[in-house]
Parts: structure tokens; sequence; C-alpha cells
């Protein structure tokens, strides 16, 4: 993982200081921002087989909320 991945993530997504991004293990930070993901429901459902294979979301353009 890329140590400025981490703490972007750390500081912006999940609210950690300085210090407690630098007491944290890679580890942490990962299960942490995993959970983070569960719980805003940014998790892809495996079920959908449409997403199965690639593991990628398809949006389209009519549910972008802002166009």
């Amino acid at each position: 993982m890329d140590f400025d991945w981490l703490f972007y993530i750390s500081k912006v997504h999940l609210n950690y200081s300085k210090l407690e991004f630098m007491e944290s293990t890679h580890a942490e930070i990962y299960k942490m921002w995993m959970s983070h993901m569960k719980f805003n429901g940014w998790e892809i459902d495996e079920k959908d087989s449409e997403n199965k294979t690639n593991k990628e979301k398809k949006v389209y353009i009519d549910e972008i909320p802002f166009l």
C-alpha cells in the first residue's frame, strides 16, 4: 500500500490526528477503512452478476444526481 494513500484515508475519511496516524499500523488503518466503507454502504454487492467478475461497480449517467 502507498503511504500517501494511507495518510489521506486516515486524515480525510477517518479523521485521525497526525499522532494517531503515526501510532497506527497499516493493518489497523486498512481494517478501519474497510469498516468505514461498509458503514457508508460503499461496498460492491458480490451477488450482483454484473459486478461479480470484474469487481467494478457500473454507474450510468442517469444515476449521477448532480448531472
